[in-house]
């Protein structure tokens, strides 16, 4: 398993497990969740992520000769390409520029001029990416293996259905969603709210990151492959978990953060004022659309004292700020709540406030 002490930083950092907001549709309530009952396929992993090369896939990298191949995406983007000398002899549709139309068929950004595809015989995948596979991607690396001949996996996926699965997690390798670090294990910003992986991972039914035993309980794989079949359809069944099905829904948020990236909070600003016979609180409505950090900071007049509370839409008091002074800051990862509500209580003196607020 791996980064497991990020992962527990970020389940431990919030408290709610409520419905999650939609992109382009919304999901129904979690049904209460058995880790256990995910059923395990009898089909081998046909793909692996790995978070360091091994020694021959840094060893092939370097003895391979490689070339800049055009996508024809219409904005002049390329892709690099090298073919094993063992796959030049023996494969049978090592074709660098077939891989690269392909890639650019294939929705996409500017991270796919970052990429290296390395064609390798089906020997060469098996000490490199794992007995059984036919494809790893190196996050971090902006490298892919690929087999050199157009095998179809023992479920049916095509070596196209398995390229487009590997370029998901290139594209989530080079897309932000903090604090559901890395990407490439969690899902993009867009989908992974969409599917609830936050709340799943809190609930014990989601593991992300995990290449091994729970590999169909790692939304990091499951993005992938809705990413693959938001290019083939129907082409093979689906192996992970149910909770991770793709549907409207998640294609749309799949497209949306293929093509247009998420890139940072939301910033606003709430002022007022409060005592001298006025109002003794201010309620701030906070709609949170997506997961992630939202972070409040309060500055208020000198010789006063005001608090900061954070609520769910319910009232549940989720964060507080309370110290002495004019100012209060809350960090409080959202996970699942469409809504949340601030509230600027006015303890000592009068006069102005004002409220920061950054949601994701």
């Amino acid at each position: 398993m791996r980064r497991a002490g990020a992962l527990l930083l970020i389940l431990a950092s919030g408290l709610a497990l409520a419905a999650s907001p939609a992109t382009a549709a919304t999901r129904g309530a979690l049904p209460d969740l058995d880790p256990f009952t995910v059923p395990r396929p009898s089909i081998p992993f046909r793909d692996r992520v790995i978070e360091r090369p091994s020694v021959a896939a840094a060893r092939e990298t370097a003895s391979s000769t490689a070339r800049r191949y055009p996508v024809h995406d219409g904005k002049g983007r390329t892709v690099t390409i090298g073919v094993s000398g063992p796959c030049s002899s023996v494969c049978t549709a090592a074709d660098p520029q077939r891989i690269a139309d392909f890639l650019g068929g294939i929705a996409h950004g500017a991270e796919i001029s970052l990429l290296r595809v390395q064609l390798v015989t089906n020997s060469e995948m098996a000490g490199i990416c794992g007995s059984g596979a036919l494809a790893c991607y190196f996050p971090g690396q902006n490298q892919m293996f690929l087999s050199g001949n157009d095998d179809v996996g023992a479920d049916g996926a095509t070596r196209e259905f398995v390229l487009t699965h590997e370029y998901g997690h290139h594209l989530a390798d080079h897309r932000l969603n903090p604090p559901f670090s890395p990407t490439v294990d969690w899902g993009t910003k867009r989908w992974a709210t969409y599917e609830r992986v936050c709340q799943g991972a809190r609930a014990g039914a989601l593991v992300p990151g995990d290449e091994g035993a729970d590999y169909y309980r790692n939304p990091g794989e499951a993005f992938a492959e809705a990413f693959a079949f938001n290019r083939f359809r129907n082409l093979v069944g689906w192996q992970w978990t149910s909770l991770l099905r793709p549907n409207g829904g998640s294609f749309a948020a799949i497209r949306q953060d293929a093509l247009h990236p998420w890139k940072h909070r939301v910033r606003s600003v709430v002022a007022g004022v409060l005592g001298a016979g006025g109002a003794q609180r201010r309620v701030v409505r906070i709609p949170t659309s997506l997961d992630g950090v939202l972070s409040l900071g309060l500055s208020s007049s000198a010789g006063v004292d005001f608090d900061l509370v954070l609520r769910d839409n319910g009232g549940r008091v989720l964060r507080s700020s309370e110290s002495p002074g004019p100012s209060e800051a809350i960090d409080y990862t959202i996970c699942g709540q469409a809504k949340v509500k601030a509230s600027v209580v006015r303890i000592t003196g009068s006069g102005r406030f004002r409220l920061l607020i950054k949601r994701p």
